[in-house]
């Protein structure tokens, strides 16, 4: 069993400052989204997380060890984890709480937010299918068998859930939700004027060149709206 103290030892390169300034992990969760049929008003869908399997990095979180009160405290739902400015704000979770073995979100989507608006419309047509996590691991064990996990967190402390908008190839996925009805291009102008506030064509440029495959910038978004709108 390890704690705290062992996390820059046992992970490694893998350790990223979190939104709180803490230091932690982040991972993928693959979910099933669909309105909340019991919500108050639009713009309401319900996100239920992944369960116990194995993730990419032959690791498993043990769902009912969520803390979840740090995150309670400050829920917000941004876009790829940028915490940088209100801008990024997709939306709020109204609840969050582990049922049956799976971590269940209800996300109220700021639709006021070019952005945000976008990522309601595209999660509702079927776009987006997974939301990205950050967490500090309190607890965990080593598997010691071949068919067992190398790693399954015991215990673990939310402190943020993020959307990504549009995965990493934005053109091909914002041409399917056009084509599909998801989106509209007036949807896709109005963003595109909103992310001329945050990106000039020098930072399209780097951004292109070097953001991460799993994230997609403003620069990206941008440069892929301007073959639509």
């Amino acid at each position: 069993m390890k704690t705290i103290p062992d996390l820059k030892k046992e992970f490694g390169a893998r350790i990223v400052t979190l939104n709180t300034g803490a230091a932690g992990l982040r991972a993928g969760l693959h979910c099933t989204v669909k309105d909340a049929e019991d919500g108050d008003g639009d713009a309401v869908m319900d996100f239920i997380g992944s369960d116990d399997s194995v993730d990419r990095y032959n690791e498993r979180i043990d769902q009912n060890g969520w803390q979840l009160e740090n995150f309670r405290a400050n829920p917000v739902i941004p876009d790829c984890h940028d915490y940088s400015s209100i801008a990024k704000i997709l939306g709020r979770a109204e609840s969050v709480s582990v049922v049956n073995g799976k971590l269940m979100n209800r996300v109220r989507f700021c639709t006021e937010n070019p952005m945000g608006n976008l990522a309601y419309k595209m999660a509702k047509g079927g776009f987006i299918n997974s939301q990205s996590v950050g967490f500090i691991p309190l607890e965990w064990t080593n598997g010691n068998e071949k068919d067992q996990p190398d790693r399954t967190y015991t215990k673990c402390e939310l402190l943020e859930i993020s959307l990504v908008v549009v995965p990493a190839n934005p053109g091909a996925t914002i041409g399917m939700a056009l084509k599909s009805g998801a989106i509209e291009r007036a949807d896709l102008r109005d963003l595109a004027e909103f992310l001329k506030q945050f990106s000039d064509d020098q930072s399209n440029s780097a951004g292109l060149k070097s953001a991460a495959a799993s994230e997609v910038t403003a620069a990206q978004l941008l440069e892929a709206m301007r073959r639509f709108v």
